[in-house]
């Protein structure tokens, strides 16, 4: 496939997609799981780290001269997809504020959703299933791992075939 941008430096410290990400995110991009699209619920923690987050989406690639950002746009007209930040009126709540955004912004149902969240100092899963009935979450606690992804998709796709 040839290898991208893969890092961007930032403060010192470098940011990056896990391996697992990046791998699913290929899946993505070469049709594997159409029809899906991508959302993003951050609650990135400061203005300067949203834009920070938002710059490096756009310079990170999947493949070679395809960005994190352009396979986020994908199926999108405009970026209230992107929820990302803590500023109101979001929060770092995400089933209070994102989740509710997201499904105003897009008109996806909650039931059409799939969270993937590798918080390690909140169950942001819990949260969501609790406050926003039918989305199906995953948890990566160390990172998207390609497993996990697919474990997700699979939870998803049981919910979707029960009756």
């Amino acid at each position: 496939r040839g290898v991208g941008v893969t890092g961007v430096d930032s403060g010192g410290r470098t940011i990056r997609l896990f391996s697992g990400a990046l791998a699913a995110l290929q899946e993505v991009y070469d049709g594997n799981h159409a029809p899906m699209r991508l959302a993003v619920a951050s609650s990135a923690d400061t203005p300067l780290a949203v834009k920070i987050g938002k710059a490096a989406m756009k310079v990170l690639e999947i493949v070679p001269g395809v960005s994190f950002y352009s396979l986020l746009m994908q199926g999108w007209e405009d970026e209230r997809h992107l929820q990302i930040g803590r500023t109101p009126p979001l929060s770092s709540d995400k089933s209070r504020t994102h989740f509710p955004a997201l499904r105003e912004a897009t008109g996806i149902p909650y039931d059409q959703m799939l969270f993937f969240d590798d918080s390690e100092w909140s169950d942001h899963c819990r949260m969501v299933e609790t406050n926003c009935p039918g989305v199906v979450t995953q948890r990566t606690p160390r990172g998207m791992t390609l497993q996990e992804f697919h474990n997700g998709l699979n939870k998803f796709a049981k919910a979707k075939a029960a009756p």
